[in-house]
């Protein structure tokens, strides 16, 4: 099991994929790159619960997958972890740094001995991707459940890929693998049924359309027989605008549809689609130039030259030297990116 070589003291930053433990013993996970200098955004994944089904150094634990379920469990409980952040423009969740008890760096988990099954899946699935892409080691973390020891025995594997260059090797290197079967295969339609139910998307898509889209994809899918997903994040000397540098407005649920200029950001999270041609449902609404998600779930949905049509929140974006409007998906179990 996991031991504590994965911990980090004097935490002041952290990034997606890293998970974060409180002083009352919850566990968050970190959401994208940018944060306030007081606090990381992150948000609710696993609270202590006698009645929970995963346990810890004898302590029990429930996971919180549902967003929903994770605000108003928040709101209830610990309001504290709720903020409203101006220069994002909406509420987040997220710890305060001195809340912080234990930080989790899927960078240092690697590096761990392990007996446990799941464990020793992710450790040879990053293990491979490093050997394939030619990436070097530290380049490559282990997240999810593994990380913080709270996997299941049917957990599923996620594994972080950290900067650009290497994200794109360890890509290919992926279609590769998929192509010949070694070890990697592709969802079939059961594995999809069980993937929209798990993630609710009933009310946001038909069916058919979601194995469109999620069949093409090769961050997700088998290996051994387990789930995985490989998470594409910039280092952090990738990083464009630091926080402070830019104020988002919101301006309400829109949905557009639109051509994709441009998907080379598409495998990463957060991914952006460059879009052009736009129609808004709705023609006095000024046209977002991108399309931009925090969930990895959006990642690989659209590539350059087709017609989609997508929901979500539409934002005013004011920087030093720019300002554009973009539509972000994600934040809501009813949004989506479809073929038109």
């Amino acid at each position: 099991m996991r031991g504590d070589n994965n911990l980090t003291t004097g935490f002041t930053r952290g990034r997606e994929g890293d998970f974060i433990e409180t002083i009352e013993g919850l566990i968050f996970d970190v959401k994208g790159l940018i944060h306030p200098p007081d606090r990381i955004i992150s948000f609710l994944r696993y609270v202590p619960s006698p009645d929970g089904d995963r346990e810890r150094k004898g302590v029990r634990y429930k996971k919180i997958y549902n967003l929903k379920q994770r605000w108003n469990f928040l709101r209830r409980y610990f309001p504290g972890y709720i903020h409203f952040d101006d220069y994002f423009g909406r509420e987040l969740q997220g710890v305060p740094l001195e809340n912080v008890h234990s930080h989790y760096d899927p960078s240092r988990r690697l590096s761990e001995p392990s007996n446990d099954e799941v464990e020793l899946d992710a450790i040879q699935l990053a293990r491979r991707l490093i050997d394939a892409a030619g990436v070097r080691t530290t380049s490559v973390g282990i997240s999810g459940s593994v990380l913080v020891g709270l996997q299941e025995p049917e957990s599923d594997v996620d594994i972080i890929i950290y900067g650009i260059g290497n994200s794109r090797r360890v890509y290919q290197a992926l279609r590769n693998a998929m192509s010949s079967g070694d070890m990697f295969e592709a969802y079939d339609i059961d594995d999809l049924g069980r993937l929209f139910k798990s993630r609710s998307m009933e009310r946001a898509m038909k069916f058919d359309d979601f194995c469109t889209h999620e069949r093409r994809k090769v961050l997700q899918g088998n290996f051994k027989g387990r789930d995985y997903f490989v998470r594409c994040i910039r280092d952090w000397d990738e990083i464009r605008e630091p926080y402070g540098s830019f104020t988002c407005q919101r301006l309400g649920r829109k949905k557009i549809s639109a051509i994709v200029s441009d998907d080379s950001e598409s495998i990463f999270t957060p991914c952006t689609y460059e879009v052009e041609k736009v129609s808004m449902i709705d023609r006095s609404d000024p046209a977002p130039k991108q399309i931009l998600s925090f969930r990895g779930r959006f990642c690989e949905q659209a590539k350059t030259g087709e017609r989609i049509t997508a929901y979500g929140d539409l934002e005013h974006v004011s920087t030093k030297n720019d300002e554009y409007y973009q539509l972000v998906v994600g934040e809501s179990s009813l949004d989506f990116i479809v073929f038109s």
